[in-house]
């Protein structure tokens, strides 16, 4: 049973976000009903499966104090044939946040799927169980504002040089209500 299996089994139907199909391609509406955003993202990888990370109710046996019951909107889970991703995703409506509280929710989103591997780990029985993942994380921003003429893309943290395979180094893309998979990664 590969990963994106046990994941579909493992998660309530409330907590996936479907797929879409068209046109040979796979793609997914990401909807935030708190910030009522909404991004598409394209060329998903058919082995894939997005999580709704924001249903997760956070626990009460922690204080909150760091941050720690807060979590990013979006986890995609992706084992594309080459390479296996899983992507922390942030939608906000503007720029409102600080960095340091996008920064916890994704890092919350991170720990929410290393409780999620060590579920399946334990009752799966699935010693491997989503070992060997590359991760992003990103914050897509101003998402819902009026149209402009397009733009080249290039993402803040490319400036800086910087890979985004850790929450502090997350990658903030602004203005985008469509994007393709591999902007992610």
């Amino acid at each position: 049973m590969n990963d994106i299996t046990i994941l579909q089994e493992m998660l309530s139907a409330g907590a996936q976000v479907p797929l879409q199909q068209s046109a040979g391609s796979t793609s997914v509406k990401l909807k935030d009903k708190q910030a009522k955003t909404s991004v598409e993202i394209t060329d998903i990888p058919h082995d894939s499966l997005v999580i709704r990370a924001e249903v997760f109710k956070p626990p009460h046996v922690f204080r909150g104090l760091k941050g720690e019951r807060r979590r990013a909107d979006f986890v995609i889970v992706s084992n594309a044939a080459t390479e296996k991703w899983i992507i922390c995703i942030e939608t906000q409506r503007s720029t409102g946040k600080d960095s340091e509280q996008v920064e916890q929710q994704l890092r919350g989103a991170e720990c929410f799927i290393g409780y999620c591997k060590c579920i399946g780990k334990s009752f799966w029985q699935s010693q491997k169980f989503l070992d060997g993942y590359q991760y992003r994380f990103v914050s897509i921003v101003n998402i819902n504002i009026d149209k402009q003429i397009t733009r080249f893309y290039k993402p803040k943290n490319q400036l800086r040089k910087k890979l985004h395979d850790r929450p502090e180094n997350f990658q903030e893309i602004e203005g985008h209500q469509s994007l393709h998979f591999n902007q992610l990664t």
